[in-house]
């Protein structure tokens, strides 16, 4: 089977509650969020030669996330916004609505920090 995947940006503000540092506070992040998928290639109709189109992948991930979250508070969604507690419900919508196979996300809050899942 081959992955295909596509990155997205997104950006908005959190705090955490029950962080003891700078956290702790109202701060806003420019999110970078991978979303990768696996299947096999498709042998007729629009997407012949693909696994997915990548325009319908990002269809799906702008529905599904990037309407949701992008220049929001994400404290309105979730108690504690921590990138594992964000990434939780993204896998749940994403699985939900992909015609393939999700293997793999990465959710990076800066440059050098992010939390992953994968499902090979």
């Amino acid at each position: 089977m081959i992955k295909i995947g596509k990155v997205f940006e997104f950006h908005a503000a959190h705090l955490l509650p029950n962080h003891e540092g700078n956290c702790k506070s109202l701060h806003g992040h420019s999110y970078k969020l991978l979303v990768e998928v696996r299947g096999d290639i498709k042998k007729e109709g629009s997407e012949t030669g693909m696994i997915m189109d990548y325009g319908n992948l990002k269809k799906i991930v702008k529905k599904e996330v990037l309407d949701k979250y992008d220049h929001s508070n994400l404290n309105d969604y979730f108690e504690n916004p921590t990138v594992e507690v964000m990434m939780d419900q993204m896998l749940y919508d994403l699985r939900r609505a992909l015609p393939v196979r999700l293997t793999k996300v990465q959710l990076w809050e800066t440059s050098t920090s992010y939390a992953e899942w994968t499902n090979d």
